[in-house]
């Protein structure tokens, strides 16, 4: 339910706000965004103020989300456009529907990664360490694609990267749920939410990504 809740949040916000209107908004949701996500940690068993905190946090996600996914069809429209010297306008539906796939993907991806879970008897706690290293490799590549190369081809591979790390990652945290049942503390209920929420986040960005790059 809190999973829930938290991306019909994230998704009303980011209909809201499709483009930050100066930098300093920008640097002040992503900076409002990490506290949040720290203060979910500090208040998880506290009980209304760890759902509130989650709310806000959801939003500002939501808030981010927004201007990225813009960006990102941006670019795939103005590639079209000098590909074919159509009208960017042109290419709207298209990326309506690369949207569509990619939220498609990802709910596929969940339920395909919740039932290999609670239907089989494999335990997935050894992926922890792995995905640790991988998840540190992907933030690297992102900083060094950002201020270094600015090369698309490196993006993409990031992108690729991040489908397969975040798919493990649910295999993770859905196994850590499983092995949470009978603790009904609100501090495990928030922490494991709130993973499988940027699990989900990011796969989906992540494959949106691999998406508007490659459809032609």
């Amino acid at each position: 339910m809190i999973v829930g809740a938290m991306l019909v949040i994230t998704a009303l916000t980011s209909r809201v706000n499709k483009h930050f209107e100066t930098k300093g908004e920008m640097w002040a949701t992503i900076a409002g965004t990490f506290a949040f996500l720290f203060s979910i940690i500090f208040f998880a068993d506290i009980f209304p103020l760890n759902l509130v905190l989650v709310g806000i946090f959801s939003a500002l996600m939501g808030w981010q989300i927004g201007p990225a996914i813009t960006s990102v069809g941006l670019r795939y429209k103005q590639r079209k456009v000098k590909m074919s010297g159509s009208d960017v306008s042109a290419y709207e539906l298209e990326w309506k529907n690369i949207v569509t796939e990619a939220l498609v993907a990802t709910a596929i991806a969940v339920i395909a990664t919740a039932s290999l879970v609670f239907l089989t008897n494999i335990n997935f706690s050894f992926l922890g360490g792995f995905l640790f290293i991988a998840l540190i490799i992907l933030i690297l590549m992102s900083l060094a694609n950002l201020l270094l190369f600015k090369s698309r081809l490196v993006s993409l591979a990031r992108a690729y990267l991040g489908v397969v790390v975040f798919t493990l990652y649910l295999l993770y945290d859905f196994n850590r749920l499983e092995k949470m049942a009978g603790d009904d503390s609100w501090g495990a209920a928030v922490d494991i939410a709130v993973n499988i929420y940027l699990d989900i986040i990011n796969l989906f960005l992540q494959l949106l990504e691999i998406l508007a790059e490659t459809s032609d």
